[in-house]
C-alpha cells in the first residue's frame, strides 16, 4: 500500500510539473551525480522520473508576451501554462477532455486583431476571413457598437497603418493567373492580368456566396420535399412520418457540408437575421442571403413537383379529388390543423425557431463545448429532426420561411389555385415569416442573456456603446434613405459625446 501511494504522488508530481522547470532542475543534479560512485549514481538515475516530451503547443507565457506587447496588458499567464494541461478535480467532461482545462485548439473561428483589447478574457488571436458558417464556430468581430470611434472618418483613419493603406486579405483576393508558359509565349497569348480565365469563373468568384446558398437551399429542401411526397402519394407505404422527418433533418445537414465553406450555409432567413443582429453577420448581404434562399426554394419545389408529378396525379385520381386537395399538400405546404388556433400554430412556429437557432449559436460557441470538426451540421441535422418530431404535427413544422414560400409558389404556377396563398388567414406571412424570424431573434436573445459572454452581442455592449451603437444605425439608415438628413449632424454629435 505504501509503494502504490508513493507511485501515485510521483504520477501526480510529474502531471503538474513544468516541462522546462523539471529540465532545468534536473540538469543539477546530473552534474551533481557525476561526483559519486558508480552504484549511488545508477541509483539517483533510476530514482528520477523520465522527461516528458516537449509541449509543442507555444507556451502560454509567449502567447501572454504577444498580447502583452499588442494591448498593453501587463497580466501575468505563467501559472495558466503550468495547469492548463493537467486534469483538475472532477473535470471529466462530456463535451470532452479539452473542453475548458485542455490545450486550445489548433485552428479557431476568426478573431479581430481589436478583439482582445475588447474582450480580455478571451485569449487567442488568429487572424483570417470571418465566415459565419453552420459548419464551424462562428467567427468573433469588432462592431460598431464595440468600437470607441466608429465614424466613417474614424474607419478611414483606423485602414492606415504606419502611413500605408492595409493590403486586402488573401481570401478576398482574386486568384492569380498561371505563369505563362514559353509555348504561350512563341504563340503570342497575352497573359490574364485578373488572374480569370473566362467570363464566368470571374462572375462565380463574386458572387460565390449567394451561389452556394442557393444551391444548398436547392438541394436540401428538394430532398425534404422528395421524402414528404413519397410518404404521402404512396399512401403512407414508403416510410413513415419519423421517417420523413429524419429525411429533413439530414437533408439540410447535406445542405449545410455542401455549402457551409463557402456561404456559411445558413438555407434559413431566420438564422441569417438572427446571425446579423447578434453576432456581427454584415447586414448589407441580408437581402442577398434571402433572395438566393427563396431562389433555391422555388427551384426545390420545381424539381420536387416535376419528379412527383405522375404519382401526385395518380394520386388525384384514386382519391378523386382536386391535387390541392389530396394528401400530397401536405408534403408541399405547411400549415395549421383544423383544430389548431392560430395563436398556438404562431407560437409553435416561434418557439421551434427559437430553439433552432439557439441551439446553433451554442455549437457556434468555441468558450461553451463545441462539437468536434465537422459535426456542427450533423448535430443540427439532428435537432431539426428532433424539432419536426416534437413541435411539426400542429403546423407541418415550416422553421424556414422559403421552405413553405417555395413550393407554395411552384403549386400557383402548377394550377392548384390562388387559395393556396389565402388558406388559413394567409398563412405563409404571419406563421414561416414573422413567426420564424421573430422566434429565431428571441431564442438568440435568450442565448445571449443566460450563456454568451463574446463582446459582439449587444447584450454585453456597455450602456453607452449599445447607445452610441443605436446612433450609428439611426444615422447610417437615414443616410441612405435620405430622410431627415438635416439631422445627421446632430446625430454624429451625440456619437462623439458618447465615445468612452
Amino acid at each position: 500500500m505504501a509503494n502504490a501511494l508513493e507511485s501515485h504522488e510521483k504520477e501526480v508530481d510529474e502531471v503538474h510539473t513544468d516541462p522546462e522547470e523539471f529540465q532545468s532542475q534536473s540538469s543539477p543534479s546530473s552534474e551533481s551525480s557525476d561526483s559519486d560512485d558508480e552504484p549511488s549514481h545508477s541509483h539517483k538515475k533510476s530514482q528520477q522520473p523520465r522527461e516528458r516530451p516537449p509541449n509543442k503547443r507555444p507556451p502560454a507565457s509567449r502567447q501572454a508576451t504577444a498580447r502583452t506587447q499588442r494591448t498593453g496588458d501587463l497580466r501575468d499567464d505563467v501559472s495558466r501554462s503550468r495547469t492548463q494541461g493537467s486534469q483538475p478535480p472532477g473535470g471529466f467532461s462530456l463535451a470532452g477532455s479539452t473542453a475548458y482545462w485542455g490545450a486550445p485548439p489548433s485552428y479557431g473561428p476568426y478573431i479581430h486583431p481589436e478583439y482582445h483589447n475588447l474582450n480580455p478574457q478571451y485569449g487567442k488571436d488568429e487572424p483570417g476571413k470571418p465566415v459565419w458558417s453552420l459548419a464551424q464556430p462562428l467567427p468573433h468581430v469588432v462592431r460598431d457598437g464595440m468600437r470607441y470611434g466608429a465614424l466613417p472618418e474614424d474607419r478611414k483613419e483606423e485602414e492606415r497603418e504606419d502611413g500605408r493603406a492595409r493590403p486586402p486579405p488573401a481570401a478576398e483576393e482574386p486568384p492569380t493567373g498561371i505563369p505563362q508558359t514559353e509555348e504561350s509565349q512563341q504563340e503570342g497569348e497575352d497573359p490574364d492580368h485578373d488572374g480569370f480565365f473566362n467570363i464566368w469563373s470571374k462572375i462565380r468568384f463574386y458572387a460565390k456566396e449567394p451561389f452556394a446558398e442557393w444551391l444548398g437551399t436547392s438541394v436540401a429542401i428538394t430532398l425534404g420535399l422528395c421524402a414528404g411526397l413519397s410518404h404521402y402519394t404512396s399512401q403512407e407505404q414508403a416510410g413513415t412520418y419519423v421517417s420523413q422527418c429524419a429525411a429533413w433533418g439530414f437533408a439540410f445537414m447535406i445542405g449545410i457540408y455542401m455549402a457551409g465553406g463557402v456561404s456559411g450555409a445558413h438555407l434559413n432567413p431566420a438564422i441569417t437575421i438572427s446571425l446579423s443582429v447578434w453576432r456581427g453577420f454584415p447586414a448589407r448581404k441580408c437581402t442577398l442571403y434571402v433572395l438566393a434562399q427563396v431562389l433555391g426554394a422555388i427551384t426545390a419545389g420545381g424539381i420536387a413537383y416535376a419528379i412527383y408529378h405522375d404519382a401526385i396525379v395518380d394520386l388525384s385520381v384514386k382519391s378523386q379529388l382536386p391535387q390541392a386537395q389530396t394528401t400530397a399538400s401536405e408534403a408541399m405546404l405547411t400549415g395549421p390543423k383544423s383544430f389548431v388556433t392560430p395563436a398556438t400554430a404562431f407560437f409553435d412556429e416561434f418557439l421551434g425557431s427559437a430553439i433552432l437557432v439557439g441551439i446553433i449559436l451554442a455549437l457556434g460557441d468555441d468558450a461553451n463545448a463545441p462539437p468536434g470538426a465537422g459535426m456542427q451540421a450533423f448535430i443540427i441535422g439532428i435537432v431539426i429532426a428532433v424539432l419536426l418530431l416534437a413541435l411539426g404535427y400542429n403546423t407541418g413544422g415550416c422553421f424556414n420561411a422559403p421552405r413553405d414560400f417555395g413550393p407554395r409558389l411552384t403549386v400557383l404556377m402548377a394550377g392548384w389555385g390562388g387559395q393556396v396563398f389565402t388558406e388559413n388567414n394567409v398563412w405563409w406571412v404571419w406563421g414561416p415569416w414573422v413567426a420564424d424570424i421573430f422566434g429565431g431573434l428571441f431564442g438568440a436573445m435568450v442565448y445571449d442573456l443566460a450563456i454568451f459572454t463574446g463582446g459582439e452581442s449587444p447584450i454585453n455592449y456597455p450602456p453607452r456603446r449599445r447607445k452610441r451603437a443605436l446612433l450609428i444605425k439611426e444615422k447610417n439608415l437615414r443616410s441612405k434613405l435620405r430622410i431627415g438628413r438635416h439631422k445627421i449632424k446632430d446625430l454624429e454629435k451625440a456619437v462623439e459625446e458618447n465615445q468612452d
